[in-house]
């Protein structure tokens, strides 16, 4: 036929056309056998300047025929020129198929520049001229300019791609940005054949590369969920189909389709037992369980799926994920005022939990959950509004609460009052700390050390030598209290003589920011970051500061938050320790001959080390991780992942040990481990 001559001809010549008899000209250069025989518009200008549209129906070398007025009409192709569309619409003007003609003359003879700017001329004076934008982008193309050619080559699908075979373009642009890693390119060209070429024998495999490229390279789930989903739906036996599935189940978990994640996984499970991807998506599966609170799931899934791999990776994923079955996580589901905790202290076997929304206290003996509501109603409505609880204390006989802007609330827990320290009463309005011992009780505020025994004693600089005024947290112990502030100061006050000072160690780097401190035995110990150098870690020393020793968790972190956020706890390691089975006995020898000191071992003697410190174990809790560390070896290091909270990133704002229990207050909840 007339078309198939006319390919032939534009595909030897490529983007040049030849007047015969007639400048002959199509809109669609490259028509696929399905389009052959579809219903198409002939626009026929001729010689003497008349034009008619009628519909196409047949054509020979010398004529041609169409469909005008109810008529059939039998016309030689000498003196006529022709233009194809499927839309009316888009038939250009008589100015603007002048400009086209004298562009395909100008190919003819071999001057593309010129031919260029009448064919932009042509669609400067009709936009909608798919033909013009069609030979335009063939020059770019021949220019090598490729982002012209997909842009002129859309504008060409949009306006008639019944017309064009554009899909050898599409693919041949796609391709080359797939090799070169331009993702984002290559897909855009695979969606506009998906989209205009629906029917193409290229498409059920590029429905999956597209999908796979928009979820994979892209991470843009939203538009590649509904691909993925339509490629195995429309072509479930090609060979992708089976990776297609899995990154269904994995973008739903990813994106919090959780029940959609747990059924599409099973199928995939179901379908491809043996597949590569059948252990990552059964730990999808557990990790998806553990978000729902199905621990025993979780625990079921990620403990076969380590019994059964030998690759150490899925092992370690997998026991990260049994780790995380030991964690429990209370929210607001189980009367917790909010989820984000900035505050817990224990008091016997209860917590303290302090939130933006109030303060709770609930009943955890014998790892029961219960709360307490009436005492936390009094103090929360001592205030004018819900305090923002940012630090709690409590002993057997009164509870003090901090709060982010209403100064400290105290409740004695005999007569059940309620004593009120508010701003306007000269009390620091925030409140990030509070310590006490059977003497007093101290606060840390953003306005300096709040002292309170029989009377209240404000230090600042104002109005005292205290080092600096914005105290983060504090320290006491019998003869000092250590401070900390928000510009990295460790102070001191000596309780007897009642000075401040400063403290500084060689082992503390300039720059370094104390987040919080704990004693354990004979020791002292802070947590501590340095945001220039990117680092944190633990410092643990003698009680009064010396023979101190600092220690780097992390470094190269550049998130602020992943920095600050690290808290310890210790006590005294009472494990056995392990003498080694093979271990050989010494073999007894003489006591040998004694012999009376001299001046020089005596002094020998005195100048030898002090005893090691008492072996303690250490919990540390960060955004990422839970560590237990053993002192008497520098090896002896255990770690589990935080938990792995619904929904949100994790952030730690404090953590302690009690009853064989570490709880951790984060933004999402309270989490809880139990440390034996």
């Amino acid at each position: 036929m007339l078309y198939q001559k006319f390919l032939k001809q534009i595909e030897r010549k490529k983007q040049k056309t030849y007047l015969l008899f007639a400048l002959i000209t199509f809109t669609g250069l490259f028509f696929s056998q399905h389009l052959v025989h579809s219903q198409q518009y002939v626009i026929v200008d001729s010689e003497n300047g008349d034009r008619f549209t009628g519909t196409w129906r047949d054509g020979t070398e010398t004529h041609f025929e169409i469909e005008y007025q109810g008529q059939v009409l039998r016309l030689p192709l000498m003196g006529h020129t022709l233009n194809f569309t499927s839309d009316i619409a888009n038939v250009p003007d008589q100015t603007a198929a002048k400009y086209y003609r004298k562009g395909l003359t100008l190919l003819e003879l071999e001057l593309p520049e010129l031919a260029q700017k009448r064919f932009e001329a042509a669609i400067e004076e009709f936009p909608r001229y798919p033909a013009a934008h069609y030979q335009l982008g063939l020059l770019h193309k021949a220019n090598g300019d490729n982002a012209n050619v997909l842009e002129r080559f859309r504008s060409v699908a949009i306006l008639d791609a019944a017309n064009f075979d554009l899909v050898p373009h599409f693919q041949e642009l796609g391709n080359a940005a797939l090799v070169s890693e331009a993702y984002a390119v290559a897909v855009d060209n695979y969606q506009l054949i998906l989209k205009y070429y629906p029917e193409h024998v290229s498409v059920p495999e590029l429905s999956y590369i597209t999908g796979f490229l928009l979820v994979e390279e892209l991470e843009a789930y939203s538009e590649g969920l509904p691909v993925l989903k339509s490629a195995i739906e429309q072509y479930p036996d090609l060979s992708s189909h089976e990776k297609a599935l899995f990154l269904i189940g994995k973008v739903q978990a990813k994106t919090g389709r959780l029940e959609n994640a747990l059924h599409t996984l099973q199928g995939f499970v179901m379908r491809y037992p043996v597949s590569e991807w059948v252990y990552e998506a059964r730990l999808t599966r557990a990790e998806v369980n553990l978000k729902l609170g199905r621990t025993a799931e979780a625990r079921n899934e990620a403990s076969q799926v380590h019994d059964m791999s030998a690759d150490e990776a899925i092992r370690e994923r997998a026991k990260q994920i049994l780790d995380q079955t030991q964690w429990t996580v209370y929210t607001v589901a189980e009367d917790l005022p909010d989820n984000r905790i900035q505050a817990i202290v224990s008091d016997g076997k209860r917590l303290w939990v302090g939130t933006p929304k109030g303060v709770m206290l609930f009943e955890t003996a014998f790892n029961n959950w219960l709360p307490i509501p009436d005492v936390p109603q009094l103090i929360n409505s001592s205030t004018a509004k819900v305090p923002d609880v940012r630090a709690i204390a409590a002993n057997s006989e009164e509870v003090w609460v901090g709060t982010r802007s209403q100064g400290a609330i105290h409740y004695n827990k005999l007569t059940r009052e309620i004593q009120m320290y508010p701003p306007t009463d000269g009390f620091p309005a925030w409140v990030k700390d509070i310590k006490m011992d059977d003497s007093e009780i101290w606060f840390a505020t953003d306005e300096g050390v709040v002292r309170k025994s029989d009377s209240l004693f404000v230090y600042n600089k104002r109005q005292s030598f205290i080092p600096a005024d914005d105290i983060e947290t504090l320290l006491l112990m019998p003869t000092t209290v250590w401070g900390a502030s928000a510009k990295g100061d460790i102070i001191t006050f000596d309780r007897e003589t009642e000075e401040w000072g400063s403290y500084r160690s060689t082992e503390i780097e300039e720059g370094t920011t104390i987040v919080g401190f704990d004693t354990a035995e004979d020791q002292m110990l802070f947590t501590w970051y340095n945001a220039a150098e990117k680092t944190n870690g633990y410092f643990r020393s003698d009680l009064d500061g010396l023979n101190g020793k600092s220690t780097t968790l992390h470094t190269g972190i550049e998130d602020e938050k992943d920095l600050r956020n690290i808290y310890i706890r210790g006590i005294l390691d009472k494990t056995p320790v392990v003498t080694e089975v093979n271990e050989i006995l010494p073999v007894e020898t003489p006591d040998p001959p004694t012999s009376e000191f001299s001046p020089e071992t005596e002094a020998l003697a005195l100048e030898e080390a002090p005893p090691p410190p008492t072996p303690l174990v250490l919990w540390i809790a960060t955004n990422d991780l839970f560590y237990t560390h053993h002192t008497r070896s520098s090896d002896d290091w255990e770690y589990t992942t935080t938990p792995q909270i619904v929904s949100g990133e994790l952030i730690v704002h404090a953590l302690i040990v009690v009853n064989n229990r570490a709880w951790i207050a984060t933004n999402n909840g309270l989490a809880t481990i139990n440390v034996q």
